[in-house]
């Protein structure tokens, strides 16, 4: 794909309406099936990775993180396919694993900074939406997969037919992988550098080989389209042990878990008139949780791993439905449009149940601070959205988009939520941005453990930005790039408390955070080469812990540079480089009687891909094949943990190799 054509890709995240990239009202970025076999991304949370001011932290299980040096579980980013909300409903996170397999993929957008106006809760720091290959309107098949180290294998199917008025479209894929590489069992065992939690280092097991974090998990996509009606599935299965969050006495975090979910959804796009149409839209999400942990019946009194009693405790939180509807209805004329929308919906959250081993026998309750009379809940918004273009001259034009929601919802406060977006354009290939944005997180039913009262405020999110975008030609060049100086400020943090006279913990919302910052990406095509760098520098607010003030899990400086060169019509190699400046992080001291601030070293890695493209078979049929490399030179690097003391930081994968093939039908 051209950077001609590139830019002519129509982006719909921002407005909710099909536009241009450069004249859409905000900062997106787009990453297409191009980048994605460039530079080898295997899945949802590499591609994410090559984004500027994405901040994430793997732990090898899930991914929490956040947008703009706001840091977390992934709550207050939205996460959508094809438009429709994926958010789980325990914790309201952007549940991203290995269940995002590029080949599932044609195209990202993510939009940052907050779209409660369009979108409703969670979108308060961004949006990611996954744009699937089901979307494709013309007939393909392909059959693809990849096997790399530590039992790393992966096998994903599609398969778009189209005939008249009739559309048929599935996608398919399985993951497994051990994910033990040996420098993770090394370091599970260093209590200094990874856990530095003295009550139980004293007790678990030393022992590596006891450490096993298999992740096995699937997807499956589908959608039947019949002239303007549509009926569709996205389903999501996992298996893992939240891969290294939390030191337990033999190396398991807590979770030996199937998480997932089934998003079910029906629907009809309709035409009015020439200026009029719009959609309307019924949905069904059920989602499931269990977990084993293993703990002990003696940890006050034993003095070594070998004298513990363990015993699993398991714990269930039964299934959590949802369901909804949305409609739309949208106005367009050359230079002005409109949209008008409802959404609404009514939400289940399962009640938790503990198993735990007692001499008697295996107990259930629930516990008593679970929040059982906040299980059921409604929610209803309307939206609206005024878009109108002034031409200035011949070259030059202005757009404004105004939008409003108003949002209620249950056990919260109701928000009147506006964005307000203006954009000059001097001429066809530049465009200044003007954004105000405000956004809102609700509380979760987790969060709601421990409330004195019945209601919590939600947390809210105010963004002031200013974009500027361009794309040009120089020396032969073709170049595209994206600005962005922003102020971002979040307020009505949950935290918990714990009260010595009651005993308990209680849920408290105060606080406020605020995030300075510069971002910026470009991209260039030459003749058989072209690449892209990303800069981004973030200034956020700092945190007091024992008289040292230091912000916290956000590296200050983060540069992207990727690479690619086209050898001939087959061969292609791509490389992409990404470094962290150092990161500061919360740890417990080493007797773990205090706390302290800890420096997690800044860190390069470079990426290697080679991929051999389009080569025929015969009419309608082609392969491809290629080899990864993570981690060329071998760096030992780390990530942050935002999410609490123990452990202080994640080792990130050590060199290794995998191969990569499709086969193409068309």
């Amino acid at each position: 794909m051209s950077l001609e054509q590139l830019m002519q890709i129509k982006v719909s995240i921002a407005a909710r309406k099909s536009e241009s990239w450069l004249s859409s009202s905000g900062t997106v970025y787009l990453i297409t099936r191009d980048d994605i076999l460039n530079y080898g991304w295997r899945d949802l949370k590499e591609i994410l990775a090559s984004v500027p001011n994405m901040d994430l932290f793997y732990q090898w299980s899930w991914l929490p993180g956040g947008q703009r040096g706001f840091t977390g579980n992934m709550a207050g980013t939205l996460l959508l396919i094809d438009g429709r909300e994926v958010q789980n409903l325990l914790a309201n996170e952007a549940f991203i694993m290995n269940n995002f397999p590029a080949s599932r993929i044609e195209r990202i957008e993510v939009l940052q900074g907050p779209n409660s106006t369009l979108y409703g809760g969670n979108a308060s720091q961004g949006v990611i939406n996954v744009v699937t290959r089901l979307q494709n309107d013309f007939s393909e098949s392909e059959i693809s997969g990849l096997v790399g180290e530590a039992n790393t294998q992966h096998i994903h199917v599609l398969s778009n037919h189209t005939k008249g008025d009739w559309g048929f479209s599935i996608s398919g894929s399985h993951f497994v992988s051990d994910q033990d590489y040996s420098e993770i069992r090394e370091f599970v065992v260093d209590d200094e550098n990874y856990s530095r939690n003295s009550i139980i280092n004293n007790l678990r097991s030393h022992d590596p080989d006891l450490f096993r974090n298999k992740e096995r998990n699937f997807t499956l996509d589908s959608q039947v389209n019949y002239k303007s009606s549509y009926l569709g599935t996205n389903i999501t299965r996992a298996e893992n042990v939240s891969g290294i969050e939390r030191p337990n006495y033999d190396f398991i975090s807590g979770d030996d878990s199937r998480r997932g979910y089934g998003h079910y959804y029906l629907g009809s796009s309709f035409e009015i008139s020439e200026e009029w149409n719009g959609f309307s839209e019924i949905s069904y999400f059920r989602e499931y949780k269990e977990k084993d942990r293993l703990n002990a019946r003696n940890a006050d009194t034993a003095n070594s791993y070998d004298e513990l009693d363990l015993f699993n405790e398991q714990e269930t939180i039964k299934p959590s439905t949802r369901y909804r509807f949305r409609t739309q209805f949208e106005y367009n004329q050359e230079n002005l449009s409109w949209i008008l929308g409802y959404d609404g919906w009514r939400t289940q959250i399962g009640r938790k149940t503990r198993y735990v081993d007692t001499p008697s026998g295996v107990v259930p309750f629930t516990p008593p601070e679970w929040p059982s009379d906040k299980e059921k809940s409604y929610k209803h918004a309307i939206y609206a959205q005024y878009v109108e273009k002034h031409q200035l001259s011949k070259d030059a034009s202005l757009t404004t988009t105004f939008g409003i929601r108003y949002n209620q919802q249950d056990f919260t406060d109701s928000k009147w939520l506006p964005r307000l977006s203006v954009v000059y354009q001097p001429d066809e290939t530049s465009a200044w941005k003007f954004t105000y944005g405000k956004a809102f997180r609700p509380p979760t039913i987790f969060e709601f453990e421990g409330v004195e009262n019945d209601e919590i405020d939600s947390q809210t999110m105010d963004m002031f930005e200013i974009n500027y975008s361009r794309q040009w030609i120089w020396n032969d060049l073709k170049l595209a790039n994206i600005s962005t100086l922003y102020d971002m400020e979040a307020k009505n943090f949950y935290q918990k408390v714990f009260d010595n006279v009651a005993q308990i913990w209680l849920t408290q919302v105060s606080g406020q955070h605020r995030v300075k910052g510069f971002e910026s990406l470009l991209k260039w095509q030459g003749q058989n080469w072209g690449g892209q760098v990303g800069f981004r520098h973030a200034m956020p607010d700092e945190v007091n812990i024992n008289g040292a003030t230091e912000a916290l899990d956000v590296p200050t400086n983060k540069v992207k540079l990727g690479i690619h060169y086209y050898l001939n019509t087959n061969w292609r190699v791509g490389m992409f480089m990404d470094h962290w400046s150092s990161t500061y992080t919360e740890a417990n001291t080493l007797d773990g009687l205090d706390r302290t601030i800890y420096e997690v070293p800044s860190w390069t890695t470079l990426n290697l891909n080679i991929l051999s493209s389009n080569n025929f078979l015969k009419r309608g049929q082609d392969f491809s094949y290629g080899i990864y490399i993570e981690n060329l030179f071998d760096e030992t690097y780390y990530h942050s943990n935002a999410r609490g003391t123990s452990p202080i930081q994640y080792i990130q994968a050590p060199r290794n190799i995998r191969l990569h093939f499709s086969l193409h039908f068309q």
